[in-house]
């Protein structure tokens, strides 16, 4: 995460990066997006817990400055913006504080986690219509995670990450890519549940931080993960 952005505003935070996105983003804001979402998946970045999505009003200031008007905004820079924020590793909590655009929404969707202002806008798309809900209609239709009150979310906000940072994070990526394993194949239940008992004993079970979940658990004491 070293390298230089034009638009977008990365910040390191105890074992999360969180990253500032502007509720309209722009081209240049998604290109830059698809690279921080590949530098993610670095050997150096082995240690982090989290990523967050903060949308954010202030992001503003980051954005094209002047060049809104001149860069095309295409809808497949936002496709390959939304399948870098899926491939991302870690769990990835979209924190939404202001009324998001079509585009942003699809970002917000492409996280693992959505927690929303409950008046924050949001144009959520399917297959056959589209919505525009508040935050909290959007939560109590399961189009989202968590809502709460503005003032109330950066509280939220840690609580949640607090919750991820205590775990491993080999645990957390190796548990998020089960879950995507068995969300992607479609033939059976069983041919699902077969392949996430395979990453479970081929990889889950071959880290030291399994090793000491268990050791931990026996011991009735926390445990020291090592992160690998």
């Amino acid at each position: 995460m070293q390298q230089a952005y034009r638009t977008l505003r990365i910040v390191s935070e105890a074992q999360t990066i969180r990253i500032v996105l502007a509720p309209d983003p722009g081209e240049l804001m998604l290109s830059e997006l698809c690279t921080a979402g590949a530098s993610l998946n670095t050997e150096s970045s082995t240690g982090i817990k989290a990523v967050v999505l903060d949308f954010n009003a202030t992001a503003d200031h980051f954005t094209e400055q002047g060049l809104r008007d001149t860069i095309k905004r295409t809808s497949i820079i936002a496709e390959q913006a939304s399948a870098a924020i899926r491939a991302i590793a870690q769990p990835v909590l979209a924190v939404v504080r202001v009324t998001l655009s079509k585009t942003a929404c699809k970002l917000m969707q492409a996280a693992d986690f959505i927690l929303v202002a409950e008046d924050a806008g949001l144009v959520l798309s399917n297959e056959e219509e589209e919505d525009t809900l508040t935050g909290s209609q959007a939560a109590r239709l399961g189009q989202v995670t968590w809502s709460a009150p503005a003032n109330d979310l950066n509280k939220r906000m840690e609580h949640i990450l607090d919750h991820l940072r205590a775990k491993s994070a080999v645990a957390l990526r190796l548990t998020k890519a089960s879950v995507h394993l068995a969300g992607a194949n479609q033939a059976s239940r069983l041919e699902a549940l077969q392949q996430v008992n395979a990453l479970y004993l081929a990889q889950v079970m071959q880290t030291h931080d399994a090793q000491e979940g268990l050791k931990a658990f026996l011991e009735k004491r926390k445990p020291n993960w090592k992160n690998v």
